[in-house]
């Protein structure tokens, strides 16, 4: 009896101490090299923030700032596949999705609400549809990676499920 509550403890005891170590992250020559293959679309993000905390009371032309975020996500993307980069192009998937839908969705229904008086929605219209577009191109980049198209697929269809205001 004693052995084996012995043995329990000891195994719950090492479960827990090997369940604590995180895991162990990219080494620093690791980390140069995903710094240097995403440098572009770092560079785009700050520039985006920066440009979007000028307009920040036009949601309109805030929405519009993220087209160059998305065609750059797009290079980069098709870049990684184009090198049969999988991991890579998870890795951009999952960022995408979470600027689409942190970003890019807040952002459009504050856009939305901003135009339903009618000033504007012509423009707010254009904006969504050229955005939808990118991420439409994005999404026949994936054609080879069922699961960054799945993760796009969700992020798109929030974005397509922001209705602009009703017509009059």
């Amino acid at each position: 009896m004693i052995r084996h509550t012995l043995s329990v403890v000891t195994a719950a005891a090492l479960a827990a101490v090997v369940g604590a170590q995180g895991p162990k992250g990219p080494l620093p020559p690791q980390r140069a090299e995903l710094f240097k293959k995403n440098r572009m679309v770092i560079e785009k993000l700050v520039d985006h923030t920066l440009e979007s905390s000028r307009d920040r009371n036009d949601n309109v032309k805030v929405a519009k700032s993220y087209y160059a975020i998305l065609y750059q996500f797009s290079t980069d993307i098709a870049e990684a596949a184009r090198n049969r980069d999988t991991a890579r192009v998870e890795e951009l998937t999952r960022h995408l999705e979470t600027i689409l839908d942190k970003g890019l969705a807040p952002t459009l229904v504050e856009a939305r609400k901003q135009v339903e008086n009618g000033t504007g929605n012509e423009e707010y219209r254009k904006v969504k549809d050229d955005l939808l577009a990118q991420v439409d191109a994005l999404h026949k980049i994936l054609g080879d990676n069922p699961t960054a198209r799945a993760s796009l697929d969700q992020a798109r269809k929030r974005l397509d499920e922001i209705n602009g205001p009703k017509k009059k």
